[in-house]
């Protein structure tokens, strides 16, 4: 794209730039190596200086437009917050205690800061009838500003969980869309766990609208987000596989904003009760 048909593009949308502005913006761009600048013939006429993204101009137009997603569901989930409890939070304390209760060692593995979601199921993690072992697994470097008792704190993400085979009666995947490598994410999952043990794989703001809505918060912000950034887009179908290869049993559901993906393996384990083999 030329200057010039940039700034019609532009101005589609309201925005109006002067021609010169534009040119500095465009240059300064080219010296941090965000975009390259290439003399191509014109479609009627001299040559003109067509515009493109290098590689590191599309990694960091990912990550501005990460940011801009994690704010947009920041907010989203503070909506969904002020919301009467029947519409989410009853039934989604309910689905957390099925999955947490009984089950004396489990972890939480996030990818991201803590929001109001994260922190409503580490609390929930935490308080669950027979705790003795709980843990939350963060990328290295992140700040978690999780300071609550009997809490530990580990370096590590999806595909490299700082813990034994088969040490872990439950695990929470929060935000398993951002595995970078789900199979081996999910081999990773199935190693930590005992039998028995089953795993809670969380994607919110999965299935709100679809892929090509650009005015859901939802699927279309995410797919946007990994497309910017060079990562794969995991639908619902592809977790759903990749659980399904590595793991007994594998349920999908949807709660609000969230969809939930429960998997594990037998003899499968209700409220911390054996129910079948």
């Amino acid at each position: 794209m030329h200057g010039y048909e940039l700034r019609k593009k532009l101005a589609t949308i309201g925005e109006e730039v002067q021609l010169s502005y534009l040119y500095k913006t465009l240059t300064e761009m080219c010296d941090e190596e965000l975009l390259v600048g290439r003399l191509e013939p014109g479609a009627h006429g001299p040559k003109t200086r067509q515009y493109y993204l290098t590689a590191k101009g599309r990694a960091e137009l990912g990550r501005i437009f990460g940011e801009a997603t994690e704010l947009v569901h920041d907010f989203y989930e503070d909506y969904v917050s002020s919301l009467p409890p029947e519409f989410f939070a009853t039934r989604f304390r309910a689905m957390l205690k099925e999955v947490c209760s009984g089950r004396e060692s489990m972890s939480m593995i996030m990818s991201t800061h803590l929001t109001m979601l994260h922190r409503e199921i580490l609390e929930g993690m935490i308080a669950r009838p027979g705790a003795r072992h709980s843990y939350l697994i963060k990328p290295v470097g992140l700040e978690a500003r999780a300071d609550y008792p009997g809490l530990t704190v580990l370096d590590g993400g999806f595909d490299d969980i700082p813990l034994k085979d088969e040490s872990l009666d439950a695990l929470i995947a929060v935000d398993i869309q951002d595995a970078l490598n789900l199979k081996r994410s999910c081999r990773e999952f199935r190693r930590v766990l005992k039998p028995g043990g089953v795993i809670f794989g969380c994607a919110p703001f999965m299935g709100l609208g679809g892929t090509n809505d650009p005015l859901d918060v939802g699927e279309f912000m995410k797919k946007m987000k990994c497309s910017w950034s060079g990562s794969p887009y995991l639908d619902k179908e592809t977790i759903k596989r990749s659980l399904a290869s590595t793991f007994d049993y594998v349920d999908v559901g949807s709660l609000a904003f969230l969809t939930s993906f429960i998997a594990g393996l037998k003899p499968i384990r209700i409220s911390g009760a054996y129910v079948l083999s």
